[in-house]
């Protein structure tokens, strides 16, 4: 999995604009009317592949704005043979398209809310992202639309008579440069927000069984709650027969000051489980080498606060005092015994409740052949 790029070029939702530009380049060509069939198909077709594609992606909004308007036009060619005099379609199809990406515009918040809102709390940010990136890509379009529109309404204003050089020029070939101009500048903003973003840290979104999906910042997975599911690593660590226990931080996201095993983060982006469960050990164990965990099971975890997918690895020391040394509040290691009397007392974790039995019975096989 790789980490070049925070923001990939399926963001430039202004490649949506590319059956709109063959269109319009190749009626400069041909007849208008074949150009436009060719565009609505190019258009049809793309919007039906991003349809039939399995598993998350990010909805193509634009394209499917620049479907309908080719449509329209294709309509038109069949009811009104005069739809658009020759020489002006690129223009006509360029003030369409600024139409609709006004109102898109005007209406932005109402338009991400609405895909924010949505049941599918899998799909959804994909689709708030999708929406929030079709905002940016008609943002584009209507600045550089309006300095055309600029210009043609300057010529108007200082040209008498306008020369018909000024006629071809505005109507047939400024009009492609525009939408040229808007998916280049997209990408340039998308490559420029990649080098201001290189720093942030990104975690994995996860289906239940544990396949990446997609990514989303490690401060956003706090702030969505249980919208998604991230994966999370837990360490438990134990000795001579005993768990080691600690009181959470204060900072966690749930089960403040709770009694828990001590090792837990966010799988990175981009990270293997070996690599992430590694990191963890380190920042626990700077000094000591040699402390290596292994994995024991995987489970979904989910309340009103989160959403996880948790893998629950184990690590076994034989120097108790390993263990005792470690700066983790309140931490110390606990008999079945004293964890069992204190169970129903409201002390614990709720993931650590889930755990407890299986790290019991792991802890107590190991034990067990100990001594064979």
């Amino acid at each position: 999995m790789s980490k070049k790029g925070n923001l990939s070029s399926a963001f430039n939702m202004s490649l949506g604009f590319l059956p709109i530009l063959v269109t319009i380049v190749l009626c400069l060509f041909i007849s208008q009317d074949i150009a436009i069939y060719i565009g609505t198909g190019i258009g049809a077709l793309a919007s039906l592949r991003t349809a039939v594609v399995k598993g998350a992606k990010v909805p193509r909004f634009i394209l499917y704005i620049s479907t309908i308007i080719l449509f329209l036009f294709t309509v038109a060619t069949f009811v009104y043979c005069k739809y658009c005099p020759y020489g002006y379609l690129p223009l006509t199809i360029e003030i369409s398209a600024f139409i609709m990406m006004a109102i898109l515009y005007m209406h932005k918040q109402r338009f991400i809310n609405f895909f924010i809102d949505r049941q599918d709390s899998c799909s959804k940010r994909f689709y708030a992202q999708g929406a929030e990136s079709a905002v940016v890509a008609a943002r584009i379009f209507l600045m550089v639309a309006s300095i055309h529109f600029a210009l043609i309404l300057v010529l108007m204003m200082t040209a008498h008579p306008i020369l018909e050089t000024h006629i071809i020029l505005f109507n047939r070939y400024l009009p492609p440069i525009v939408f040229l101009l808007t998916i280049v500048f997209n990408q340039i903003a998308i490559f420029y927000f990649n080098r201001i973003t290189r720093h942030i840290e990104y975690v994995p979104i996860v289906n239940k069984q544990g396949a990446v999906i997609g990514k989303t910042m490690a401060l956003e997975a706090i702030r969505y709650k249980n919208e998604y599911i991230n994966p999370v690593i837990r360490i438990a660590a134990f000795s001579q027969g005993k768990l080691y226990l600690c009181n959470r931080s204060q900072n966690c996201i749930i089960d403040q000051d709770k009694i828990d095993i001590p090792m837990e983060c966010y799988l990175k982006y981009g990270e293997t489980l070996e690599h992430g469960a590694k990191r963890l050990i380190k920042n626990a164990f700077p000094k000591v080498k040699g402390v290596d965990p292994f994995f024991n099971i995987m489970y979904h975890f989910e309340n009103k606060h989160t959403n996880r997918l948790i893998y629950l690895f184990m690590v076994e020391t034989d120097n108790p005092d390993l263990l005792y040394n470690l700066n983790f509040k309140n931490g110390r290691l606990w008999t079945f015994q004293e964890v069992e009397a204190q169970m129903g007392k409201n002390m614990f974790s709720e993931c650590f409740k889930h755990e407890y039995q299986h790290l019991k019975e792991v802890i107590c096989t190991r034990e067990k052949y100990k001594e064979l």
